[in-house]
């Protein structure tokens, strides 16, 4: 079927033709010699990533070339702030009022799925 429409086809023909210039210009083309050992220099980067250590906590990986002290020192800071964060928020929790008057401050309904989930949450 495409044979047929080659024979027919002017266009197609010229087309077969230069794609088979181009593929006899590429076969003439003489690839250049592979460096020797440079599958062995390939095949030792992949074992060596296989290898090596696994990577757990990339986040952390910053901190890795601190002093132990300096280590310390973050995770303090850390946590007191985490405990500073929920002292806080606690303080200043929203009551049911609260949040019925911040919703209509906003323009909101009360009615609306937004505000229903504001106010459970105020509770």
């Amino acid at each position: 079927m495409v044979h047929a429409h080659i024979e027919g086809c002017s266009g197609c023909q010229q087309e077969l033709s230069a794609l088979q210039a181009l593929s006899a210009t590429l076969d003439a083309l003489v690839a250049p010699p592979v460096p020797a050992g440079t599958a062995d220099v390939i095949m030792a980067c992949v074992r060596q990533q296989e290898a090596g250590p696994r990577r757990g906590w990339v986040v952390l990986e910053f901190w890795k070339p601190w002093p132990v002290a300096m280590r310390f020192a973050a995770a303090g800071t850390a946590v007191i702030a985490c405990l500073i964060g929920l002292t806080l928020g606690s303080a200043t929790a929203t009551t049911a009022g609260q949040a019925r008057s911040e919703m209509e401050w906003l323009g909101l309904a009360s009615g609306a799925p937004i505000a229903a989930a504001y106010q459970e949450t105020a509770r």
